[in-house]
């Protein structure tokens, strides 16, 4: 009766990660395109997603986000962000902050060649990474 235990216990305890893991976590590279999938206005001050002109201003807001701690959150003026469409496109150059937050190329819109950053958490929640062609 306790071997029977053990054993569901065993199997419960190291095998279902197996199939609970996180598939959908993309490895983050330099040189990967996203495009955002997300609904995205870039009119809309509530509803839109953004970019951060500069990595101290991300690495802030995913800091209160990660804390909770909304109370030493420096206010982000909104002047220092870019805001997005659906279907905008960005590439990846490099990390920053332990590779929390990432600095991009913004490949569209009015801001299109200039680079910004993003949390990665928003990067792998509401973009999604292209495909690579096989041409």
């Amino acid at each position: 009766m306790i071997i029977r235990k053990l054993a569901i216990y065993f199997l419960l305890f190291f095998i279902t990660p197996f199939f609970y893991g996180d598939e959908n976590m993309s490895v983050v590279e330099p040189g990967q395109t996203w495009y955002l999938d997300a609904r995205s206005n870039k009119s809309s001050f509530s509803n839109s997603k953004v970019l951060y002109f500069f990595s101290a201003d991300a690495y802030k807001t995913y800091r209160a986000r990660m804390f909770s701690d909304w109370d030493t959150f420096s206010i982000i003026d909104s002047r220092n962000l870019v805001r997005l469409n659906k279907g905008d496109r960005v590439k990846v150059i490099k990390s920053k902050h332990f590779e929390k937050i990432y600095e991009v190329e913004l490949l569209d819109g009015f801001e299109k060649n200039r680079n910004f950053f993003v949390i990665k958490k928003d990067l792998i929640n509401d973009f999604k990474l292209m495909e690579k062609d096989n041409a």
